[in-house]
């Protein structure tokens, strides 16, 4: 059986891919931040569907954190054979009032996160028989730009890109494949810290008109995972009601 770890399983885009892997019978091993009963309400939704699914607490900007968590679950699997880069934070912050503190925060979580995770996750997906695949959560904010957002979690999101690129590259000749997906605006805890004029504007950016929901940023990351994408690799797939259009 496949086996699956999701960074920031709790809730949002998240926890809709944790559920999604799991009507695919794929075990999941999500992580939480803060929400540990949000986290638990997710398991349980994942266990419901006949699969094994394990919860951790995980500060992605503690290596020590990162590196305990994948300790973990090497005792318990031995082997993991998709991993879901989407932790992450999204702080709503004027740029001349981003503190250096605050900057440091947002790409410790985003971009180094991503990295050390999917570093440190290689000897478990390297031990995995078979379709192996990492997929980096991204934004559109990476992109063109945090004007919508922040700039620190723009840059952030641009930096998860060139890992996704970078890392597919290194890791083709092994067979495992590494694609990013970038979410526009979507309904999740993030967007609801929004006021309902900015939340409107967001949507009416978008050519399909509205917000998207976790589910449909979620089905594209668990095609990306799965064997159908066999042949996807550096790819980025664009979940945004068109606010970006090649």
């Amino acid at each position: 059986m496949a086996r699956a770890i999701v960074t920031g399983g709790n809730t949002g885009i998240g926890a809709a891919v944790c559920v999604l892997l799991a009507r695919r019978e794929i075990d999941v091993w999500l992580t939480y931040t803060h929400d540990d009963v949000g986290a638990e309400d997710v398991a349980g939704q994942c266990r419901r569907e006949g699969v094994e699914a394990h919860v951790s607490r995980l500060d992605l900007r503690d290596p020590d954190s990162i590196a305990g968590l994948l300790g973990e679950v090497a005792e318990a699997w031995g082997s993991a054979s998709i991993l879901v880069n989407n932790g992450a934070v999204c702080p709503y912050t004027e740029p001349d009032a981003i503190t250096t503190d605050e900057w440091d925060a947002v790409l410790e979580t985003n971009a180094r996160g991503t990295f050390l995770m999917l570093r440190g996750a290689l000897a478990l997906l390297r031990a995995s028989d078979g379709d192996r695949s990492v997929v980096n959560v991204s934004s559109v904010a990476g992109q063109i730009g945090g004007i919508t957002t922040s700039i620190h979690y723009a840059a952030s999101k641009a930096a998860v890109l060139a890992i996704t690129r970078s890392y597919a590259r290194l890791l083709a000749a092994e067979g495992i494949r590494v694609n990013a997906v970038t979410p526009g605006a979507i309904s999740t805890k993030i967007t609801a810290q929004l006021d309902d004029g900015s939340r409107a504007r967001l949507a009416s950016a978008a050519p399909l008109g509205r917000f998207g929901t976790p589910e449909e940023v979620a089905a594209t990351i668990v095609l990306l995972a799965s064997p159908e994408s066999g042949y996807t690799t550096g790819a980025t797939y664009d979940v945004n009601g068109g606010v970006r259009i090649d």
